[in-house]
């Protein structure tokens, strides 16, 4: 996880931001791009490229952490998106 410089970010709020942005998510860390010009499918390698190379919105490490800190939050299997999502649609998520 990469700390980032500055105050975090609410990933929430990066969402309700961003409608059709898309996370890349890994076993310990992630990243959220913004929407793609078109579906991802139908881009060419070159397209595809240039909008790997975006700036990112957030990645793990630049988030205001949510959750009680076990699966389910975080930065591992893409526990901060999660919260984020569970914030929005006004659920709980709790760790087993």
């Amino acid at each position: 996880m990469q700390r980032r410089k500055g105050p975090l970010k609410d990933l929430a709020q990066i969402i309700r931001e961003n409608p059709g942005c898309t996370f890349t998510v890994d076993n310990d860390c992630w990243w959220c791009l913004p929407a793609p010009p078109k579906p991802v499918h139908e881009m060419t390698q070159a397209e595809r490229d240039e909008w790997d190379l975006a700036p990112h919105l957030a990645r793990d490490g630049e988030v205001t952490p949510k959750g009680d800190g076990g699966y389910g939050s975080g930065a591992l299997y893409g526990g901060d998106i999660l919260q984020a999502l569970a914030e929005i649609v006004g659920v709980k998520i709790e760790s087993v």
